[in-house]
């Protein structure tokens, strides 16, 4: 089967597309599934997995305090803001695996880095090997490297958040059933896909910019 793990919808603060939408996107596309991962929140990734002719990894992209840190498998949500261990810790505790998306992409603000990876790599069940979005592909490969020297399984998607990035990169590996057996088939996957145009980053930037400034301009009016 061959499955993007990096999908956000509309409940990602930077991302527009609703849930019928990525349905569609994902029948549509080249995979067989996908895994979920909005920023900071896991409504529409349990939704999805009800609701989706497809199988659906429910997670979260989470928010700590060192930088971001997935969580696949996930059956509650994980607030932003904490320590990455304790992100980790809570993780762990739901029977989760711990993924790390684009853990040294330097256009990336909210990527962990070198230094806070290190130092939380010996709990990392999975690094992102493959980000489409990145726009240095050496970021991708240096990722590669850390998961050969530590023995990672690596994993890939598309980062999409606009319905037409959905499958553009993926992992094809065994069907598998539950966290424990996704793991193990994953070492054996192959990574696919292909570079999405950095156009689409500048566009979800822009757009996430004057969300923002529309909700300032809304408070404003409100109080005068």
């Amino acid at each position: 089967m061959r499955i993007d793990l990096h999908v956000h919808t509309a409940c990602s603060e930077d991302c527009w597309v609703p849930l019928e939408a990525v349905i569609e996107a994902v029948l549509d596309s080249s995979v067989d599934s996908i895994a979920v991962i909005d920023h900071n929140e896991i409504d529409g990734a349990l939704q999805l997995a009800t609701e989706a002719p497809f199988p659906v990894i429910v997670g979260e992209e989470i928010g700590s305090q060192q930088g971001e840190i997935a969580g696949l498998f996930l059956s509650e949500w994980i607030p932003p803001g904490l320590s990455a261990r304790e992100t980790i810790d809570r993780i762990k505790d739901q029977g989760g695996l711990v993924y790390v998306p684009h853990p040294l992409a330097r256009d990336v603000p909210t990527a962990l880095g070198r230094k806070n990876l290190e130092a939380i790599i010996d709990r990392v069940d999975i690094l992102e090997g493959f980000n489409a979005r990145i726009l240095r592909h050496r970021d991708n490969l240096a990722a590669q490297e850390v998961a050969r020297q530590h023995n990672i399984p690596v994993a890939a998607g598309s980062d999409a958040h606009f319905a037409r990035e959905i499958g553009r990169a993926g992992v094809e590996l065994d069907p598998f059933i539950g966290p424990a057996e996704f793991l193990e088939n994953l070492r054996g996957g192959t990574i696919f896909g292909r570079r999405t145009p950095y156009l689409y980053s500048l566009v979800t930037c822009g757009l996430w910019y004057v969300d923002k400034a529309k909700d300032i301009i809304s408070r404003f009016t409100r109080q005068t």
